[in-house]
């Protein structure tokens, strides 16, 4: 009896926990618009045309173009879009239900490698830092890719190395850093006690190939065959631009790692740091913080790219607190691990990104975008319409417009071109009718932000109106040479004029070639 009562918490802390997460989860679904990202919507365009039979393309009718770095999560959307429209709230649905079962994961593994108590931290850690939800609810792959790497690290920690290399391999799926993830349970699965003989490291190789290996040999052909390439778009633009430093993603990496400092000091806590189940958290950080240094994160907020690292620091800093109550003969480890998680909420709520995040607004939004779709589809000939735009998000999904990638991201042959002029080129040769572009205003003319690489400083291209938005002003160019440059002018002159639309008048340009 008295074993039962002992026992009768630990067995339901996990149920806590998960319902923790539930509570947590139903609380914030009313803020849920304030948090997707822009980007989201280049996977809800993937994902539409797929369901609807017109293949992997950014276009339809365009090449198949690997435009997103989240293979699985178009595909999940491909079928969620079979049975509702609204996109967005299933990847949030998606989103929340990953980081309730990640904390769940997190207790176990805290529980596994220390006890109850650290599972507890780690989850705490995990669960009450703002951006853990905000992440969940950006509509990303974020969460779901966190939860394949955690659930990974499970398995591996409980030598079920079958599943732990699916799981790396659904993580590779989700996002292409997956694959440090896989190589690093690789070397924690064979760094073993000697007294485990060969047939172990036999078991680990197979266990390796068939579920990890094979599978991902099969997916690169299928990409090879299917795209012409290996690498997604992203990853030609992000890294191999010229016009990149050599470390791209430092400074990104750097404000990381001041926000989650905290956790950083705690982990250096922990002790028998040669244990192999540590040194696969500690590789698995340092991995993923050094590619992250080679890379230019475009959309660095809500630190959404170095989010397994958090979720892994929260359980070497559990265990690290662990550790040092032990180490420093602390009776209790309750004041400890609340000055903790004190702390680490503290800095999360006062970071930059989570200060941006909680007071963003879906009314701004829509103010900035929703008038931009429809001008955009009031157009004369709207479907024939050829449109060039730096942001492939919430715009181009909602109009449904034929759409030129100025930065490459979705325009394969952008992303493979090494210079600006190349780039200039590329575009000219697609002949975009219409382009948007960002501006930033002077005393009586406005300037460029972006000029699509010197093309809409030639004469080809007319600024025929101008639009609010954030953070920069966009101006309308159209192509002189375009046979729907007079009806759509003419259009568009008569909305500037109509108080009902929301058009202006262009500011002349500051430095033009006209």
């Amino acid at each position: 009896m008295n074993v039962i009562h002992r026992q009768w918490p630990e067995r339901l802390a996990p149920a806590v926990v998960a319902a923790v997460g539930i509570v947590i989860s139903m609380l914030i679904w009313q803020f849920r618009l304030r948090f997707p990202f822009d980007d989201v919507f280049i996977t809800f365009r993937y994902a539409e045309h797929l369901a609807s039979g017109y293949r992997i393309v950014w276009n339809i009718g365009g090449p198949p173009t690997e435009g997103y770095t989240n293979f699985l999560f178009v595909l999940v959307l491909a079928s969620v879009r079979c049975f509702t429209s609204d996109l967005l709230a299933a990847s949030q649905v998606i989103g929340l239900a990953s980081t309730v079962i990640t904390g769940f994961v997190v207790y176990g593994i805290g529980s596994e490698m220390r006890n109850r108590s650290v599972g507890l931290i780690a989850v705490g850690l995990y669960f009450l830092t703002p951006l853990t939800w905000i992440n969940a609810l950006s509509g990303m792959e974020t969460s779901l890719f966190v939860m394949f790497v955690m659930v990974a690290f499970f398995f591996a920690i409980r030598d079920r190395l079958i599943f732990a290399f699916g799981a790396a391999f659904f993580a590779t799926l989700t996002r292409p850093e997956g694959v440090i993830i896989g190589l690093i349970l690789l070397i924690a699965a064979v760094y073993r006690p000697r007294s485990i003989g060969g047939r172990s490291l036999k078991n680990t190789a197979t266990a390796f190939t068939f579920a990890f290996l094979l599978p991902l040999i099969i997916y690169a052909i299928w990409k090879y065959l299917y795209f012409g390439e290996l690498l997604p778009n992203s990853f030609y633009v992000k890294v191999l631009s010229d016009s990149h430093s050599l470390l791209p993603g430092l400074q990104y990496v750097r404000l990381f790692i001041v926000s989650m400092l905290v956790l950083v000091v705690v982990s250096c806590g922990i002790r028998g740091w040669r244990d192999r189940y540590v040194l696969l958290f500690a590789t698995s950080i340092i991995a993923l913080l050094t590619f992250y240094l080679f890379v230019l994160p475009l959309e660095g907020l809500y630190d959404r790219y170095l989010w397994a690292v958090f979720t892994m620091l929260c359980v070497t800093a559990a265990i690290g607190v662990y550790d040092l109550v032990h180490r420093l003969h602390f009776r209790s480890i309750l004041v400890p691990a609340s000055t903790v998680l004190l702390a680490q909420i503290g800095i999360s709520l006062v970071s930059p990104r989570t200060q941006q995040a909680l007071s963003a607004h879906e009314e701004v939004w829509d103010a900035s975008m929703e008038p931009i779709v429809r001008e955009l589809r009031s157009l004369p000939q709207f479907d024939s319409l050829r449109f060039a735009y730096g942001d492939a998000g919430y715009v181009v999904y909602e109009s449904g417009i034929h759409h030129i990638d100025i930065f490459g991201l979705n325009d394969t042959r952008i992303a493979h071109a090494r210079t600006s002029a190349e780039k200039g080129t590329i575009l000219s040769s697609e002949r975009p009718d219409l382009m948007l572009l960002p501006v930033s205003s002077h005393d009586s003319c406005s300037d460029f932000v972006e000029d699509a690489y010197g093309l809409a400083r030639t004469s080809s291209f007319d600024a025929v109106a101008s639009t609010d938005a954030f953070p920069y002003r966009l101006v309308w160019l159209l192509n002189i040479h375009s046979p729907y440059y007079r009806k759509c002018k003419a259009e568009i002159v008569r909305r500037i004029s109509d108080p009902t639309h929301y058009l202006g008048t262009a500011a002349p340009m500051c430095s033009s070639t006209r």
